[in-house]
């Protein structure tokens, strides 16, 4: 018998690689695919959300975007030094 895991909604043994439990039909394992998408969302978030660089862009308009990364770069530099100022004078 393979590896099963109980339904949190019936209570009946089901196959752990399904999606929905095939007794209730509901969705397996909710709270933790719940969980897992929050801190999905918080990891990006974190990122600097820069102008994205197509392969297929003209070779003017890349540098125009690399202008305008450059100027996103220096831009979020100074908003995390003006925290980090601001944050060591009142700490």
């Amino acid at each position: 018998m393979s590896h099963q895991i109980k339904c949190e909604h019936c209570g009946e043994w089901t196959d752990p690689s399904l999606d929905k439990c095939t007794y209730c039909g509901k969705t397996l394992r909710e709270e933790e695919k719940k969980v897992k998408a929050s801190s999905n969302r918080l990891k990006d978030s974190l990122e600097p959300q820069l102008i994205t660089i197509n392969d297929d862009d003209h070779p003017i308009l890349k540098l125009f975007k690399r202008v305008v990364q450059l100027g996103q770069m220096i831009f979020y530099a100074i908003i995390t030094f003006l925290v980090w100022v601001t944050s060591w004078t009142i700490g």
